[in-house]
């Protein structure tokens, strides 16, 4: 993947919670790349990065809160990004959006 052209994601603030966010991540795409930076990770993923809060809270244990609870670690993002209360994707400009319905 070309990171510059073809990744989408968020880049997090390095918390414990944000480790959970990661591995939500992991289990819901392929191909997922983690480049720790010091106090963040950018999380990026090929065309379309998907996270779902029930993903989430499987990994935390706890009721997590979209939006809310994700936006408070997330420092930036690639791509273009929808937040519903169920699901958060990110996928790359110039693309159709995905639908509703694979959002989790």
């Amino acid at each position: 993947m070309d990171r510059d052209q073809r990744g989408v994601g968020p880049v997090l603030q390095a918390t414990p919670f944000a480790e959970a966010v990661v591995a939500a991540i992991r289990e819901e795409n392929d191909d997922v790349m983690v480049h720790h930076e010091g106090a963040y990770l950018r999380v990026l993923v090929p065309c379309v990065c998907r996270l779902s809060r029930d993903a989430v809270q499987a990994v935390t244990g706890q009721d997590v809160r979209f939006p809310g609870d994700l936006e408070a670690i997330m420092s930036s993002f690639a791509g273009l990004m929808r937040l519903t209360d169920r699901a958060a994707v990110w996928w790359l400009a110039g693309q159709a959006p995905p639908g509703a319905s694979e959002e989790g």
